[in-house]
């Protein structure tokens, strides 16, 4: 039986450290590789134990066997370790833009995919807002927000991987070709990832 040792926290944190031939399934992604993990000895681990318990958990659930390992045990391990950077860009596009900006978002994204440095990138849109989580006495899961907001992330290697990708005349190019859709400039800010 094949063995295989999985990192159950998000990429973010896989890509940050993990231990050196593990890979990443994040625990709520784990019940969509349920038949790749099918006639395995699997081994689980995160940073605390407690998200290795509740993969233990939903393992179990599908009828999987599964061991983690507690922290002690992981010391024993080569772990390998990369820098993250997440830069983040907020956007509100003009309303009847939507649609071009996303055009023009994607052919960003493809601009950016061979890139020395590049790790992803994710497109998010406002799709309504909590209440509960504003402080706000409402329901406000389905509010239509004007003008669209978006905030449109990359990870990188390092903070010049992501300043090198804005010297690339293709980039540049679709890059700039995103201000005429915009209600509101841009800021870029870079974040550290931390989990």
């Amino acid at each position: 039986m094949q063995e295989i040792i999985i990192d159950v926290r998000t990429r973010e944190e896989f890509v940050k450290e993990h231990i050196k031939g593990a890979i990443n399934i994040p625990h709520y992604d784990l019940k969509f590789h349920e038949e790749f993990l099918k006639n395995k000895q699997i081994i689980i681990y995160c940073n605390t134990e407690r998200r290795s318990i509740i993969a233990h958990d939903k393992l179990a659930g599908m009828g999987l066997d599964s061991r983690y390992l507690r922290l002690d045990e992981q010391e024993g391990y080569d772990w390998v370790r990369n820098t993250i950077i997440c830069a983040q860009n907020f956007v509100r596009i003009r309303p009847g833009h939507e649609e071009r900006f996303m055009e023009k978002a994607m052919m960003l994204c493809r601009a950016t995919e061979h890139m020395p440095g590049f790790l992803g990138s994710k497109a998010l849109r406002i799709s309504g807002m909590s209440g509960i989580g504003s402080f706000v006495e409402a329901d406000l899961t389905t509010l239509n927000i004007e003008p669209t907001k978006m905030i449109l992330v990359t990870f990188w290697e390092s903070k010049e991987a992501h300043e090198r990708s804005h010297l690339d005349p293709e980039f540049r190019a679709t890059f700039d070709s995103l201000a005429e859709h915009l209600a509101e400039m841009p800021v870029e800010e870079f974040y550290e990832v931390l989990k």
